[in-house]
């Protein structure tokens, strides 16, 4: 069953605020519409529904934070819809040649492994490592899909389906203590 973006984010906002006071503080308020709008254009393609849901309830962490805990497990931090821009376009000066054609055009379909950055997927989270969470929008079954890319590896499929998909299991990972440690006088880290 789906759990609407609204409803796990309330239950992931209302525990950080109990327990993990410095990861609730650091979340920023939604993201404009402007933004997500330019986002939106400089991406070149529709972006799902449930991230758009997910950036009317927040708009990340700036980086400035990063010591403010990671509300995305393992280690991941929401991006500003302003740094989702600034990220793809970053990395996608280094476009999988063997994938992204110039036509706008991909060689692989979403979920699939691929080394190099493919230029339909967006960056919706980032560790310390500079690795990211992506919203995979590649024709095929899986469009939608949350995947990890790893500069040294590529990419690594997630069981989530989406971003509504990762949201729920957050707010349930939330709910077993032995997943969570709270430090620094309210950072979420995952165990």
């Amino acid at each position: 069953m789906d759990i609407p973006v609204e409803d796990s984010w309330r239950r992931i906002i209302a525990w950080l605020a109990r327990h993990a006071s410095v990861t609730a503080e650091a979340i920023r308020p939604p993201a404009s519409a402007v933004e997500v709008r330019r986002t939106e254009k400089a991406v070149g393609r529709p972006l799902p529904a449930d991230l758009l849901a997910w950036w009317r309830l927040m708009d990340g962490i700036a980086d400035a934070d990063y010591r403010a805990g990671c509300p995305i497990p393992s280690h991941y931090y929401p991006l500003p819809v302003a740094g989702v821009r600034e990220r793809f376009a970053s990395l996608s000066r280094f476009a999988d040649q063997d994938c992204c054609g110039a036509d706008g055009a991909h060689a692989t379909v979403a979920g699939g492994r691929l080394f190099g950055f493919c230029t339909a997927t967006v960056p919706i989270c980032w560790d310390l490592a500079g690795d990211v969470l992506v919203v995979d929008l590649r024709d095929g079954a899986r469009h939608g899909c949350i995947m990890s890319w790893w500069a040294e590896e590529g990419y690594v499929e997630t069981d989530w389906a989406g971003a509504a998909a990762m949201l729920a299991d957050t707010a349930g990972r939330l709910d077993d203590p032995t997943r969570t440690e709270i430090v620094e006088g309210g950072s979420l880290q995952w165990t």
